[in-house]
């Protein structure tokens, strides 16, 4: 039976290109298109979509709100579908992951086979999700949130001079998890946090503003030999591996894709085990397929300590369900319990040398 689609975009012209790139695929059926928002939930009552595909700036209710409103009556998958952000549009799709939108994919150039395929499989993937009925919580800024762990105090220098690391691997859904994990730790948290989230290319910028202005830690990307320090997230660039060079650089790399991914949290777990080992830990939180498994895996047998997202609190239970299955993960939580479990583990380890020694 062929994936009913819906697709919301205020251009008739984008809405014909999409509805053939996607019935290039018998298995695919675009059952409604809508201009704006307020016709949504109507076509969602009389269409019954499997899955939503809407592009965010229109007039009348506009995505953002669209997306809350499907989430809170008529919840099922959505994926954004968008153009290279710019402006004010930087961090818009983000937000709508955050409120409940399950990935993002940029809309396909003409001709782009590549790239039409990779939305084909997107819509396929996305459309087997469950998703469930909320409404997005006003997450603030840079304020913490209820029952998140006590800031591990500053602790006295011991000797040793290769930095804590916690490296978290997320995928579809993963947006609104790592605003939950990293929001929970100070700025002056004692560990490095390399974070692989996948994204479409061109995405980095905009997603390291989104980061930035939620989180206390500061949000680098890296593009060269960057030293690891305490209290800060470090991204990969756009179509580049984050990997650990030594037991205290990270830097760029362009060796190939994994699980058809570069960044690949794969590449990036294999670099913490091999440079760091018992000094790192790792984090997997939604996503689709299994990038990050086999490199947790490595990461497990050098002693670090290897945890996931629980499925109840995942968008997609997809790359968290493939740790717990393969057992490279030793326990399944949501993000609120992993931001504690980690900050117990940092609190354990023997301390870092100062910023800047």
């Amino acid at each position: 039976m062929a994936i009913r689609v819906l697709l919301l975009d205020d251009s008739a012209i984008c809405r014909a290109q999409l509805r053939d790139i996607l019935e290039l695929d018998d298995q695919i059926d675009v059952v409604a298109e809508a201009s704006n928002g307020d016709q949504v939930l109507r076509l969602i009552d009389e269409a019954s979509p499997q899955i939503l595909l809407v592009d965010l700036q229109m007039p009348g209710t506009g995505g953002q709100e669209t997306i809350e409103r499907v989430m809170a009556h008529h919840p099922l998958p959505i994926l954004i579908v968008t153009g290279q952000p710019e402006g004010v549009r930087r961090q818009a799709v983000f937000e709508a992951i955050r409120r409940g939108a399950l990935d993002l994919a940029e809309k396909p150039r003409h001709g782009d086979a590549k790239a039409e395929a990779k939305l084909r499989a997107m819509v396929r993937e996305l459309s087997r999700v469950r998703v469930v009925r909320h409404v997005a919580g006003k997450l603030s800024r840079r304020d913490g949130a209820p029952g998140l762990p006590t800031p591990v105090p500053p602790r006295p220098v011991d000797g040793s001079n290769s930095p804590l690391v916690v490296g978290v691997a997320a995928s579809a859904g993963g947006p609104k998890a790592l605003v939950n994990l990293l929001s929970a730790w100070p700025a002056d948290f004692g560990a490095a946090v390399t974070v692989v989230q996948h994204l479409p290319s061109g995405f980095t910028a905009a997603f390291a503003e989104f980061l930035q202005s939620r989180i206390p830690l500061r949000v680098c990307i890296v593009k060269q030999l960057t030293r690891l320090e305490p209290g800060r997230v470090y991204l990969p660039n756009d179509d580049e591996h984050l990997v650990a060079l030594s037991d205290k650089q990270l830097g760029p790399d362009r060796s190939p894709a994994v699980e058809g991914h570069r960044a690949s949290a794969t590449v990036m777990y294999e670099s913490l085990a091999a440079r760091l080992g018992a000094r790192s830990c790792g984090v997997i939180l939604s996503g689709m397929g299994k990038d990050g498994v086999s490199g947790m895996l490595k990461m497990k047998a050098r002693g670090a300590l290897t945890l996931s997202q629980d499925e109840a609190s995942c968008a997609v239970y997809g790359m968290p369900k493939a740790a717990i299955e393969a057992g490279a993960s030793i326990a399944a939580l949501d993000p609120t319990s992993l931001a504690r479990e980690v900050t117990a583990w940092v609190a354990l380890q023997p301390s870092l040398l100062p910023r800047g020694s």
